[in-house]
């Protein structure tokens, strides 16, 4: 992110990769997946660094469990997350990056998903010609 950018004039990408930057936790450090996200820019088109909860099947309509870690440890400034998602302009890209980070030895257990119903199904789209690829930190 631009340093001299004003949070108002921020895009919600920029304000994702600040929240990325920002963050440091066992052998996740921000400034430098913020640092391999932009040498790789091309291969990318969106990136959120989140932490998703679990559904359960037993009481379907509950809250996902776990999925509010982010808003209880706010007041606290930290943003409490664990996967990096990463849409890339084809799956080849998705490869392509996820090569990068097992190359940056930056702890990083990357995946690409290669189940195209599975991936229209989560970004609730169809048909395209995409990639995906999640980041797990420990």
């Amino acid at each position: 992110m631009n340093p001299t950018l004003s949070l108002r004039d921020a895009t919600v990408q920029e304000i994702q990769l600040e929240l990325i930057r920002r963050r440091r936790f066992n052998d996740f450090d921000g400034e430098r997946v913020c640092e391999l996200l932009g040498r790789h820019r091309g291969l990318w088109k969106s990136v959120i660094f989140d932490r998703l909860g679990q559904l359960s099947v037993k009481r379907p309509g509950n809250l996902p469990m776990g999925g509010l870690i982010k808003l209880r440890d706010l007041e606290d400034n930290i943003w409490n997350v664990d996967h990096l998602f990463v849409l890339t302009h084809t799956a080849e890209g998705a490869r392509a990056l996820c090569v990068a980070f097992e190359e940056a030895n930056i702890g990083a257990m990357p995946r690409v998903h290669e189940d195209s119903d599975e991936v229209d199904m989560a970004l609730g789209t169809g048909g395209e010609q995409i990639g995906l690829l999640t980041v797990w930190w420990d």
